[in-house]
């Protein structure tokens, strides 16, 4: 996996969900933000907006494009586990050839699309 973005609403207890799940399976290798900060949450459009950041970056035409970052990164809870947080203007030096996008939802409806490059 290349890049994963966390559904990330900055709601306490889901962040620290996630953060421990993605860290129990890519530990902090693997480059991590959430686009929610500069899209806002678009309900049941959210899913659909992050996937298409994902195809965004598969199908970039340099194949080596900048990571979405992860805003306001000077607010990190210090409680949560580490992870390869984006930063600001940070590009992958190697194509990006795997996007992960989890979405979760009240009442246990929870996704992780997964896309690669064909």
């Amino acid at each position: 996996m290349d890049y994963v973005n966390l559904h990330g609403t900055a709601t306490p207890l889901n962040d620290a969900m996630e953060s421990k799940a993605v860290n129990h399976v890519f530990g902090n290798k693997v480059a991590i933000s959430s686009t929610k900060g500069m899209t806002g949450h678009a309900l049941g459009a959210a899913a659909a907006l992050e996937l298409g950041t994902c195809w965004m970056l598969l199908t970039s035409v340099d194949k080596q494009g900048y990571l979405p970052p992860n805003i306001n990164d000077d607010q990190f809870d210090g409680e949560l586990p580490d992870l390869n947080w984006v930063k600001a203007k940070q590009k992958l030096l190697r194509p990006i050839n795997s996007c992960q996008s989890n979405s979760f939802a009240f009442g246990g409806n929870n996704i992780s699309l997964l896309i690669t490059r064909s």
